[in-house]
């Protein structure tokens, strides 16, 4: 199957600058030879011999099928083995639309070349050897980075971050296997006693270079997947127009008709970094409908699973029923409560808000008038502070395959520490090689990969 040639629009269909179609395999360049005519003249052959000319160049030319001219374009030629994938590669970079790309996609097909599966690319960078597992991952992540930092994570893990760090502990548990598995076939030549305590330090030292490693990565995990806020209220309080200041523009409707909003909206926010999904919710009030009956329990459920809630109150009315249980019930995790309408004659029992809760969580706003918007987000980050720490550059991502597999060499080493039996031990830190191996890809099932890369787009 890798033996065959692949193709695939790598670029977003729409209409646009540019459209790129990429080829990797054996018959690349004989495909490209069939179809592309160098120079301005598409109606005069000109012999364009790929072995002839360097690699990673880029010719100008158009893509022609029997007489026909289908585009205009920029050819880049990649010989192998550095490219992308190891092996012989093109990319023809048609004008951006949907019509130009998918006619040079079929011409490719036409000449022998098949359609791509999701991440396909990237998977025979893996199995080529140019990247582990985890920097194949990492591709991914960078492609959905909602942040600069996520980014960044992103990019170092790429370039090695991961792969090293579990290098170096693979290195570390493979020579303590060595010297076990000498010490069980010459057990005349140790002292075991002080064998037994060498192997203890050096396997405590591991599992506290994992500790620190999955502490680091606590922190990377919000870089690049981010924190939960949910905007709850009851109907009319200013939820849409928070979000709309948060992003700056008009993403949600505001109206002065209560309920205007009846699903959940959801938006990336980067607030210092860190990219929070703010989720503005329905009112929450006796619904008079089916559909808004649906809207509330959304909002209530949004509640329940939002690492941070932000309360709106009306100060320029008096506190309602609902009001009063979304205060008692804010209080269950961390939390903020805006008094938003301070323009407005004040008419809210502020001294009964205070006496409900932290006062220090207490914004006055007036989101209409852009009067509080910083203090709130200022307030979502002394949250996000107290409860991650200083998130700082060092932070890396892991996804729940990695941190499983982490997770389990971690398990195995501790196992090895309360083992006196060399051969007990020696089994622990094979079974821990094995996860490392999976995680990095040198143990590997097709099940595995189909799952991975299922997640990427063709074309990458």
């Amino acid at each position: 199957m890798e033996k065959d040639t692949i193709c695939a629009i790598s670029t977003p269909l729409g209409i646009s600058g540019i459209g790129i179609v990429r080829l990797s395999g054996n018959d690349t360049f004989k495909i490209v030879e069939e179809i592309f005519v160098p120079g301005k003249d598409p109606f005069k052959k000109k012999k364009f011999n790929i072995e002839e000319i360097p690699s990673h160049t880029i010719h100008y030319g158009h893509i022609v099928d029997n007489g026909k001219v289908i585009d205009e374009v920029l050819l880049t030629i990649m010989k192998k083995p550095k490219t992308y994938t190891r092996e012989d590669m093109a990319e023809i970079n048609c004008h951006g639309g949907i019509i130009p790309l998918k006619e040079v996609l079929n011409l490719c097909i036409k000449k022998g070349a098949r359609l791509a599966y999701p991440g396909e690319f990237t998977k025979r960078a893996f199995l080529n050897g140019r990247i582990d597992l985890t920097q194949a991952e990492s591709i991914l992540e960078i492609v959905n980075s909602k942040t600069e930092a996520s980014l960044e994570i992103g990019i170092k893990k790429l370039k090695g971050s991961l792969s090293n760090f579990i290098s170096e502990i693979r290195e570390k548990i493979f020579d303590i296997l060595v010297n076990i598995e000498a010490k069980i076939n010459f057990p005349e030549e140790e002292d075991v006693e002080r064998y037994n305590f060498d192997i203890k330090n050096e396997l405590e030292n591991i599992s506290q270079k994992i500790e620190e490693f999955l502490s680091r990565a606590n922190k990377g995990k919000i870089i690049q997947t981010g924190i939960n806020v949910a905007i709850v209220g009851s109907p009319n309080v200013g939820k849409s127009s928070l979000l709309n200041a948060f992003l700056k523009e008009e993403r949600a409707i505001v109206t002065e008709i209560p309920g205007t909003t009846r699903d959940a909206i959801t938006e990336v926010v980067n607030i210092k970094g860190i990219p929070v999904n703010i989720i503005d919710t329905a009112g929450i009030r006796e619904a008079k409908n089916k559909i808004e009956k649906i809207g509330v329990e959304k909002a209530i459920n949004w509640m329940k699973k939002a690492e941070i809630n932000i309360l709106i109150l009306d100060g320029s009315r008096k506190l309602n029923e609902y009001d009063y249980k979304l205060i008692e019930n804010i209080k269950e995790k961390p939390y903020i409560v805006v008094i938003n309408k301070i323009d407005l004659p004040e008419k809210i029992e502020i001294d009964k808000v205070k006496n409900m809760i932290d006062e220090d969580k207490i914004v006055m706003a007036s989101i209409k008038n852009q009067l509080g918007i910083d203090k709130i987000e200022n307030k979502l980050w002394e949250i996000i502070y107290s409860g991650y720490g200083e998130i700082k550059k060092d932070a890396i991502y892991l996804n729940l395959r990695q941190e499983k597999k982490i997770n389990m060499v971690k398990l195995f080493i501790e196992q090895a520490q309360k083992e006196d039996m060399p051969e007990v031990i020696a089994e622990c830190l094979k079974n821990s090689l094995n996860e490392i191996d999976e995680l990095t890809g040198n143990r590997f099932s097709d099940k595995v990969l189909d799952e991975i890369f299922s997640n990427f787009c063709i074309g990458k």
